[in-house]
């Protein structure tokens, strides 16, 4: 196609002049225009109530699933917060320090010596067959029963007795070897008073040993008493029944 560039009167063929005496023409194309292609939906496929209803279970079965896995998530994400590892922890520590609080922790802690060995109180006696020397008081010497003096005047200055509630009687028995030193010392029955037989075992604990025994003195048990009246008054003796 031509067009004149004075009048623009178009021509199919180029013309050697234009009804308007113009002889310069230009070419161009006629632009094409296409309609667009209208797809029609293709018609829905009829199902059959079997498959109707096999639709709809499996659609029913997948909104279950989504739900049971949306609820287990919440649930998942809920323990976490409200219950964190950190803070169930914390809990317990809290939980075991209320618990000791609440531990009554008795008063004779605040005066027990360590140096106390849990052999001191009743046991089976190693030595039970050895001769118990109260029994023949009436028969030793009197350098001997001099010496038993000044073992329970030792005993009484080391017995604190300002620490002892109530009263009771708490004995002793223990031997003395061929030095003077102390052994097989031990608590024997109950008092059922316990800060009297604390307050003996931290006096059993800080005598060691006593001056050489005499020589009539055969390693035979010793029974001291420990005796506190219901009028507050406290000695010790040595029993000779």
């Amino acid at each position: 196609m031509y067009r004149c560039t004075e009048c623009y009167t178009e021509y199919a063929e180029c013309p050697d002049f234009c009804d308007c005496g113009n002889d310069t023409f230009e070419e161009f194309f006629e632009e094409e225009y296409y309609e667009p292609e209208v797809y029609a939906p293709k018609p829905k496929k009829k199902l059959t109530p079997e498959e109707a209803e096999e639709l709809r279970v499996e659609k029913l079965e997948k909104k279950k699933s989504l739900i049971v896995a949306g609820v287990a998530l919440f649930l998942a994400i809920l323990i976490i917060f409200v219950f964190p590892p950190h803070k169930k922890k914390k809990m317990e520590k809290v939980k075991q320090k209320v618990a000791m609080e609440q531990v009554k922790i008795p008063s004779v802690d605040t005066f027990w010596d360590s140096t106390v060995q849990s052999t001191y109180r009743k046991t089976k006696d190693p030595l039970a067959n050895l001769p118990l020397l109260n029994l023949r008081f009436r028969y030793i010497s009197p350098t001997l029963r001099e010496y038993l003096v000044e073992i329970g005047g030792e005993f009484d200055r080391k017995w604190d007795k300002s620490i002892v509630q109530g009263h009771g009687e708490a004995k002793v028995e223990f031997t003395i070897d061929k030095e003077g030193t102390v052994v097989s010392k031990r608590i024997v029955g109950t008092t059922h008073n316990e800060s009297l037989d604390n307050s003996v075992l931290v006096a059993l604990s800080k005598i060691i040993s006593f001056n050489i025994p005499p020589d009539d003195y055969k390693g035979e048990r010793i029974y001291i008493s420990f005796k506190v009246g219901k009028n507050g008054d406290s000695h010790v003796i040595y029993p000779n029944k």
